[in-house]
């Protein structure tokens, strides 16, 4: 490729996205000044970056290495039309919930985002999701995201795809639609009750998670449903995705040395979308596939796992809107002292004395205490040590997205011109266990104690085995709560 022509090519592409220099480099993890150098002709992007280019900037590998944009065909219009029209339902439902002129901290999350997904089917999976809780709320059915991509978008959860709020905690009027952040509390549920100034009772939402826990964006996905729901949910998927692919299920076959977990009130089902075209090479209802296959085509598939409990009875409908006064919290605290919902089922996670010294605690304190229990390495001989030695139980490692938050806020400003990434990056790390076994890299640990991370927080770092992502963990505490007050109590 010539360079002077692809430089042009590239500019012509990004104006016609509307995005900066700054921008484009961030979405593909580069500098402006990177992207000035493609631009100029100075220097060539990566076939890595290409690749990602080709994503950002919604155009083929192909079409940007000759530099020739091909015109859409019905296909590409079709998933145009569909995206757009799925970001203006995102846009009227932020205008419903935070007024015509929301607060620039609201829209510039929601901007970001869009240029996030831009080009991505994830964003497809999205407006599936809020239409598949439309059909479960009105049908009295149950189903959750999994995992923590959806829950950290803001997007996913004005079109219903998730009910955790990842904006910043905050106070919002239903009436006049006034809206107050309060930045320095970690949970919106654990603001005080508060009137707005037209008289009505203002509603508390916002969890504080940052857009880039959205990485990595892919198509794969799981939900958990209430039962006899699996039927519904390909009935959804084969109606919305009707113009755009077919939908088989996979049946994947296991070899009898992978051990695989199953539970009799449990059942699992796979569903894959392929293209319309692809409808020959594949055309029965069921297919058949070896679980390593399966797992190599992971990030080339489209995939949604179900995982039914026959045992749910909740609905979606009663969950989606749940406010719980500091009464709730605290009476769901002593029933699940009470009947050891605080214990894990291998006896190594021992919360007894936490549990003690918190007699009326806050959401944001249960959140850490699921965290403890759901990850690995996080209390047992670590977070215990240092909460013993008078660490407070809320600056402690308990999720992955803390540990982000805490190092952005550390590491802005001080480090490097990426501090975000630098902060995600090591935050991967820790909560893949990377850091175990003396393995954290000596120019990481230099850098985190020249921006003033306490070295009790390294060491913990270097414990843990797994995290789990405080977006599930918001998910599984509301939907523990909602069932002691409705079912338990």
């Amino acid at each position: 490729m010539r360079d002077y022509s692809f430089g042009n090519f590239i500019s012509a592409l990004r104006e016609r996205r509307g995005l900066s220099q700054y921008q484009l480099g961030a979405l593909v993890g580069k500098s402006d000044k990177a992207v000035s150098k493609w631009e100029n002709g100075a220097s060539k992007p990566r076939i890595d970056t290409i690749r990602k280019l080709s994503e950002v900037l919604d155009i083929s590998v192909d079409e940007l290495l000759t530099c020739e944009y091909a015109a859409f065909d019905k296909k590409r219009k079709d998933l145009f039309t569909m995206k757009n029209e799925i970001i203006d339902i995102a846009k009227n439902k932020m205008k419903e919930m935070y007024g015509d002129n929301p607060p620039i901290r609201i829209v510039n999350r929601f901007k970001t985002e869009e240029l996030m997904l831009d080009g991505q089917e994830t964003l497809l999976w999205m407006g599936f999701l809020g239409k598949l809780q439309e059909e479960f709320c009105a049908k009295d059915l149950y189903f959750e995201i999994r995992g923590a991509q959806m829950g950290a978008s803001f997007i996913a959860w004005l079109l219903g795809g998730t009910n955790v709020n990842p904006l910043p905690s905050h106070y919002f009027c239903p009436t006049c639609k006034k809206v107050e952040f309060v930045l320095d509390e970690k949970c919106g549920m654990d603001l005080p009750e508060k009137k707005c100034s037209c008289g009505r009772n203002y509603r508390k939402d916002g969890f504080g998670i940052s857009e880039i826990n959205m990485y990595p964006i892919k198509n794969y996905n799981e939900i958990y449903i209430s039962g006899d729901a699996t039927g519904c949910v390909k009935d959804c998927l084969q109606e919305y995705f009707e113009s755009y692919g077919v939908v088989r299920e996979l049946n994947v076959i296991f070899n009898e040395n992978m051990h695989v977990e199953s539970e009799e009130q449990i059942k699992i089902t796979r569903f894959v979308l392929f293209p319309k075209d692809m409808d020959k090479k594949y055309p029965e209802g069921l297919i058949n596939i070896q679980a390593d296959e399966y797992y190599k085509s992971l990030s080339d598939w489209p995939v949604l796992m179900t995982i039914e409990d026959v045992n749910e009875q909740i609905s979606s409908r009663d969950l989606m809107n749940l406010e719980l006064s500091t009464q709730q919290v605290n009476a769901f605290f002593s029933y699940a002292v009470e009947n050891d919902k605080f214990k894990d089922n291998y006896g190594e996670v021992n919360l007894d004395k936490a549990l003690s010294d918190n007699e009326n605690p806050k959401f944001s304190t249960l959140l850490t205490l699921y965290g403890f229990l759901h990850s690995t390495g996080a209390w047992e001989d670590n977070a215990e040590l240092l909460y013993d030695k008078g660490i407070p139980l809320g600056e402690l490692i308990s999720s992955r997205e803390d540990v982000y938050a805490y190092l952005y806020d550390k590491l802005n400003g001080k480090c490097c011109e990426n501090p975000s990434g630098v902060a995600f990056e090591i935050k991967e790390a820790v909560r893949k266990g990377k850091y175990t076994c003396s393995r954290m890299p000596a120019e990481t640990e230099q850098l985190l104690k020249e921006c003033d991370v306490p070295d009790w927080y390294v060491e913990s770092m270097k414990k843990i085995l797994y995290l789990f992502p405080k977006t599930h963990l918001i998910v599984l505490l509301k939907r523990d709560i909602y069932k002691f007050m409705v079912l338990d109590s």
